[in-house]
């Protein structure tokens, strides 16, 4: 949970721009609805699309030329065969649902070919997640339907929107562009060591892909069997908690938080919902500033966004005359079920401890800080592009770090086994080096002034942090980790 602060409204005015185009978006296609007679799915995909793209927008991957070139064309595409996907999820459910698990893994599976991979996985993902929340196919069935790529019209209605909102903002300086040279930076892909089992040498995007088919799976059986229609939610569940994953800590934390989450929109939703009847217009209202707070909250904690989604859509199902106790309990169990299935499989299905991953992100990120004292000046120049190298492995190193955290709530901390309190020490240097790298990026002309003993200093304890981030590393180097980066983050401050 990161502080409830909003230094210059940064964040609700981003999550403005980004409402501002899910709301024109949800106009244009709901007019293009009547006229050509699509259904109520097209305009939730265009909602969806809009959150998901608005949300994307902040961070550099969007600004990334591939992305500005790539997303245009395949978004399109890839919308028209989550439509298709969809429909067979409604008319031939194993063919259909088979589809989707093949598809959202296999957009995890394609991060290990680098940023061009990611970004294009994100799309398909992105597109596939709006077909669980849209209730059935954006075309309707039958022979006298509308064509099937009419869903690309609605995406690329939505990534219109989204881009022109974004362009408008910044020029009114509503939100800030960041500068260009900062897109052509990329996190090195962390890379797994060799160990003698052979099972552990797959990359780590593949153990994620195979623990999302495996998750989505049991979703699909056990949402179909114990759900009926609602099965979207044991689904849509199983995909949120185990997406994004950082180890097994990470998902078993997530899970607690959209369990919490969910409770909490649901009795939210449960009070205000029965102040609207059934096609109330202000139901629809409610739901945008609903979906407009909990997207200026996300990055407080993920347990504010949960809630707001499962509101959202409690809301969204009244809106349609589907309400009553017995769907809100069901929802909750579905919610659960998923979110246990995505902790199994991150637990049982080729597994990553959290602490790989806190180590893998502060190597990067030490490596790149130590590489700009090895000049012959005196001072340390950081490049836009190395300064948001080593922000944003220190910043997926703290959210990693996010589970570890967690446990100094535990009030008997030393009842916790020592295995679990091992990653203590990576979560608080996480911490201060995140902060650390903050302080770099305000640097006057990204220059850190340093004498020569400060040089050494730093040097010296760069390599004390590196050594303790070795797999192999004492036990005594890894309890001296905290101070250390301590002071590496105070020398970064200037």
């Amino acid at each position: 949970m990161r502080a409830f602060t909003d230094p210059g409204l940064v964040r609700l005015r981003d999550a403005g721009v980004t409402m501002a185009a899910t709301l024109l978006s949800f106009g244009s296609v709901l007019a293009l609805r009547h006229a050509v007679g699509l259904t109520t799915g097209s305009v939730l995909l265009a909602v969806v699309l809009s959150l998901s793209l608005g949300r994307q927008q902040g961070h550099r991957d969007a600004r990334h030329p591939h992305t500005v070139l790539l997303a245009p064309i395949v978004l399109p595409v890839l919308a028209v065969a989550a439509g298709e996907i969809s429909k067979r999820m409604y008319t031939h459910a194993n063919v259909g649902d088979a589809l989707f698990v093949v598809g959202m893994s296999g957009a995890i599976w394609l991060r290990r070919f680098g940023g061009l991979g990611r970004r294009a996985g994100l799309l398909i993902t992105t597109t596939l997640t709006a077909t669980l929340i849209a209730p059935g196919p954006v075309v309707p069935l039958g022979p006298h339907a509308p064509t099937r790529w009419w869903g690309a019209v609605v995406a690329l209605i939505a990534l219109a929107w989204v881009r022109v909102t974004r362009f408008v903002a910044q020029g009114l300086r509503i939100v800030s562009a960041e500068p260009d040279e900062a897109a052509a930076a990329a996190v090195p892909a962390p890379v797994l060591r060799p160990t003698t089992a052979r099972w552990l040498r797959l990359p780590a995007s593949t153990k994620m892909a195979l623990q999302m088919a495996v998750a989505l799976a049991a979703a699909f059986a056990a949402g179909r069997s114990a759900f009926g229609v609602h099965w979207t939610w044991t689904v849509l569940t199983a995909f949120i908690v185990g997406s994004g994953n950082r180890g097994r800590g990470d998902v078993t934390h997530k899970a607690i938080l959209r369990v919490v989450g969910a409770a909490g929109g649901t009795a939210f939703a449960t009070v205000v919902a029965t102040g609207f009847p059934a096609h109330d217009d202000w139901s629809v209202v409610t739901i945008f500033v609903v979906l407009g707070v909990a997207l200026w909250l996300r990055p407080v904690g993920y347990a504010f966004w949960a809630a707001g989604m499962t509101a959202a859509l409690a809301l969204l199902y009244g809106f349609y005359g589907q309400r009553g106790d017995h769907l809100l309990v069901d929802r909750l169990e579905g919610i659960l079920i998923g979110a246990a299935l995505a902790v199994a499989a991150a637990w049982l299905v080729f597994p990553i401890r959290n602490i790989d991953v806190i180590r893998r992100h502060l190597s990067v990120a030490l490596a790149e800080i130590a590489s700009r004292l090895g000049g012959e000046q005196s001072d340390a120049v950081f490049p836009v592009a190395s300064v948001a190298m080593i922000r944003e492995s220190t910043e997926a190193a703290e959210l990693a770090a996010g589970s570890v955290h967690s446990l100094r709530l535990v009030p008997a901390l030393r009842l916790i086994p020592a295995r679990w309190r091992a990653g203590l020490p990576y979560a608080v240097a996480s911490r201060e080096l995140a902060s650390g790298a903050a302080g770099l990026a305000t640097l006057p002309g990204r220059r850190l002034r340093l004498t020569e003993e400060t040089r050494r200093e730093l040097a010296r304890d760069l390599a004390a942090a590196r050594r303790a981030l070795a797999s192999d590393a004492p036990h005594a180097q890894v309890s001296e980790l905290p101070v250390v980066a301590t002071r590496i983050a105070a020398a970064l401050r200037g």
